[in-house]
């Protein structure tokens, strides 16, 4: 069985030991495959970013970018502040990590922005896709996210133990210590690459919503500006589309936008709207 394909196994899927652990046993293969790589293999298959602010749409993205011709999927997440210990690694030592990807790999991120890191990518001639979404739907699905679904995360006993919902979404708004900020200390460090040179800014209510097909076009036009390929993008386009499948993410709980209206109280999605302006404003979801 294909490495790509063992990763994709159910059983692989649930467990997030089984997939950082196959993860994890490939490094040394793919580290000697970057040593004997030649620069010149990033111009004809260069590696895809599927960049993110959590719980904005990261695994779709990865579904979207793993369809594209050539690509190669190792399992690898590079992360400024990695959920298990919520440590904030320096732009430096993230130049370290980008610079072990290889040609044509495809890999999801959440990375803050810095002209560090921007400019890593830039030397592998990367193409770097940005998702984001409103700050309010992300902070909703975080509380239920950090309670409920992912036992590895630092925040996760704190999240798990409070009664409720109400207790949850103010422990996500007012944070817990300096490695879990308030909300928008949190969300603020990622917006500077939406208006970055080079990067492809994606809402998630697009690529969700009526305008997927052509914000899927958007991708795979640049896709092939940056790697020079002729491929059809109407078939290219209709490829990536059909590998959309929500289900097959283990991250993945019932999507959708605006939920947080739904899910808060009139007085609570005021508040909600209230704290996150900086963050709202940041990202243009203000009005």
């Amino acid at each position: 069985m294909a490495f790509e394909n063992l990763l994709d196994h159910a059983v692989v899927s649930r467990s997030a030991i089984l997939r950082k652990g196959l993860t994890f046993a490939q490094e040394p293969m793919a580290l000697l495959k970057r040593l004997a790589t030649p620069p010149s293999a990033y111009h004809a298959r260069p590696p895809v970013f599927a960049n993110s602010v959590p719980k904005s749409g990261t695994h779709l993205l990865l579904q979207i970018t793993r369809a594209l011709p050539c690509s190669r999927y190792l399992g690898r997440f590079i992360a400024t502040c990695p959920s298990l210990t919520l440590r904030e690694r320096s732009p430096v030592a993230l130049s370290r990590r980008i610079a072990k990807v290889l040609p044509g790999e495809t890999l999801g991120a959440h990375l803050y922005y810095s002209a560090e890191v921007a400019e890593a990518m830039s030397r592998l001639g990367a193409l770097h896709l940005f998702i984001y979404r409103d700050p309010r739907d992300v902070i909703t699905s975080e509380t239920f996210y950090l309670a409920q679904m992912n036992r590895w995360h630092r925040m996760h006993k704190y999240f798990k133990k409070l009664p409720d919902n109400a207790a949850r979404l103010a422990l996500s708004l007012d944070g817990l210590d300096e490695r879990y900020p308030e909300a928008n200390a949190r969300l603020l460090p990622y917006a500077g690459w939406i208006r970055a040179p080079g990067v492809v800014p994606i809402r998630y209510e697009d690529l969700t919503g009526e305008c997927q097909a052509k914000e899927i076009e958007r991708i795979v036009e640049a896709w092939r500006v940056q790697g020079g390929r002729t491929d059809s993008i109407d078939d290219l386009v209709a490829r990536l589309i059909a590998a959309i499948d929500p289900e097959r993410s283990h991250t993945f709980r019932e999507g959708g936008t605006g939920k947080w209206r739904r899910r808060l109280t009139e007085s609570e999605a005021e508040a909600l709207t209230s704290r996150l302006r900086p963050s709202l404003e940041a990202f243009g979801y203000a009005k």
